[in-house]
């Protein structure tokens, strides 16, 4: 039973702990490469996300790309990326000795695009278990965000990533830069999607007085960290509240933003996350994954539950 307590279940796939990289910050390759205990890390993964792929390369946005905030980081990264040849050629086949599920995040600039790009991937990675369809990025000038908040464009995105995935499974990652994530929810469903993900960044700037201009070339960045998680949990509760499909766990939510402890991560799993991602955390303390599962393990030992009847039981 102890062994089976951190099972859930997203989509098709069944995974053994509810614990999954959040994409942008646990790159795409090599990450584990330089720590000691990379096994005991990968062993308390449910499945590893990747950084966000395109079909062609892109350069990102000029530096600097990165500050922190008093609790978290603004990031105005621009989805850099080596495009999805040199994705399938290189990094793929060191994902695969992983020995956990992979979940390949990707962005494109246009509906078809995101079909070509789905259809590409899928072609040499017939191995790769899931696709993170990415329509919120804050940071970037064409799509991301424009695309998140238009629920007719996230409807057709949905729908051309799933015409080629076939039956592997799709989740749809939100923007929180939105006045209903509701709206956008219903239209990821609509389109076919297998389960959602939220929240991405929350939109923020930082200006530097020093030079009393903004600090990103590109003005606006990305808040990630402790101070979103209060949000991301409203808005994983107001979609499994107000949405059928998520209260009866046909498409489940992942939980992101702000999860550092064991405490986070139960509190996501009550408002109605079927799973999580961690990833600013994860830049601070390598070790991160390893105690959210030992906390979490422990609590769910203490409560006599599970990670699957823990879901959505602050609404009960």
């Amino acid at each position: 039973m102890d062994s089976q307590r951190l099972h859930t279940i997203i989509g098709k796939l069944r995974l053994r702990s509810p614990l999954l990289t959040a994409s942008g910050t646990s790159g795409s390759a090599d990450e584990l490469a330089g720590l000691q205990n990379a096994a005991t890390i990968l062993g308390a993964l449910g499945a590893f996300v990747t950084k966000g792929v395109t079909l062609a390369p892109r350069q990102g946005n000029p530096e600097p790309r990165i500050i922190e905030t008093r609790a978290g980081i603004l990031n105005s990264i621009g989805l850099q990326n080596k495009g999805a040849e040199r994705f399938l050629r290189e990094d793929l086949p060191k994902l695969r000795r992983y020995g956990v599920p992979i979940i390949v995040n990707i962005s494109a600039n246009t509906i078809e695009e995101y079909g070509a790009l789905a259809a590409r991937i899928l072609e040499d990675g017939p191995d790769v278990a899931g696709l993170e369809i990415n329509v919120s990025c804050p940071n970037i000038k064409q799509g991301g965000v424009s695309f998140g908040v238009d629920p007719v464009a996230v409807e057709k995105i949905v729908r051309a990533v799933k015409k080629e995935a076939g039956t592997v499974t799709i989740l749809t990652k939100l923007t929180p830069n939105i006045t209903d994530i509701t709206v956008a929810a219903r239209a990821a469903i609509a389109g076919g999607t297998d389960a959602l993900s939220m929240i991405n960044t929350l939109r923020g700037v930082a200006i530097n007085i020093r030079t009393q201009k903004p600090y990103f070339a590109n003005v606006v960045a990305g808040l990630s960290g402790p101070a979103i998680k209060p949000v991301g949990l409203c808005m994983v509760w107001d979609c499994f509240a107000k949405i059928p499909e998520c209260r009866r766990r046909a498409v489940p939510i992942v939980g992101v933003g702000g999860i550092s402890t064991w405490r986070d991560a139960v509190e996501y799993l009550l408002a109605g996350a079927s799973a999580v991602q961690v990833g600013t955390a994860w830049f601070v303390y390598p070790n991160v994954f390893v105690e959210i599962k030992k906390g979490l393990e422990t609590y769910l030992k203490q409560q006599k539950t599970t990670v699957l009847e823990l879901i959505g039981r602050a609404h009960r």
